[in-house]
């Protein structure tokens, strides 16, 4: 792969001592997290999707800046951007559920609809996909977690010193499950107080 590795990075918590989100948490987080992309793009459904996301018990999980932003009327610019990033969170997130098989390098961008295949059907009962999300091996979510700092710290390297990005990663995508894995690893508890620091 050709990518370069930091010999100072710490090392990761083992299985034992690290907590990790349910997999309730994380469905119910993903739900979240796709139906505020739905809203910046089509503002009209806004209270639709709220009055749903408070019917299914999905609101109190929204959090304190998201609830700004599926409220806000006009968002920014910058506030669509940032949203539509998420998407690339929202694979991770998936991933760690076994909704997604493989974690390719953050190289491309994720499609929305192969987002939307593996989701309940719009504005539809969220109950047994929340239900029925079963958490991968902690094994395998550390693993992923370790993969996505040193590759994070490649690209935010390469990014910093103006050279070619290693491995054609993508420095965004590789922000945004960066995100989403420290979310899920509990570095941070609230969502919207998580560190992405390499």
């Amino acid at each position: 792969m050709n990518i370069p590795i930091n010999k100072h990075l710490p090392c990761i918590e083992g299985e034992n001592e690290i907590k990790l989100r349910g997999g309730k948490e994380i469905a119910a987080r993903i739900l979240i997290l796709v139906y505020l992309a739905y809203v910046a793009e089509v503002p009209d459904e806004r209270e639709n999707v709220i009055g749903f996301l408070k019917s299914n018990s999905l609101w109190e999980n929204v959090s304190p800046y998201e609830k700004e932003l599926y409220q806000k009327e006009g968002l920014s610019n910058q506030e669509e951007v940032n949203i539509s990033w998420r998407t690339e969170a929202i694979w991770l997130l998936l991933w760690t559920i076994n909704k997604v098989q493989k974690l390719e390098l953050p190289q491309e961008q994720v499609e929305i609809n192969e987002i939307l295949t593996r989701l309940p059907q719009f504005l539809t009962s969220p109950k047994k996909f929340i239900e029925n999300a079963m958490l991968r091996p902690t094994s395998e979510i550390l693993d992923a977690s370790d993969l996505i700092y040193r590759l994070h710290w490649a690209a935010r390297e390469a990014d910093l010193k103006k050279q070619p990005m290693p491995a054609s990663l993508n420095l965004s995508i590789m922000m945004e499950r960066h995100y989403a894995i420290n979310w899920v690893t509990f570095y941070g508890d609230e969502w919207d107080d998580i560190l992405t620091d390499t």
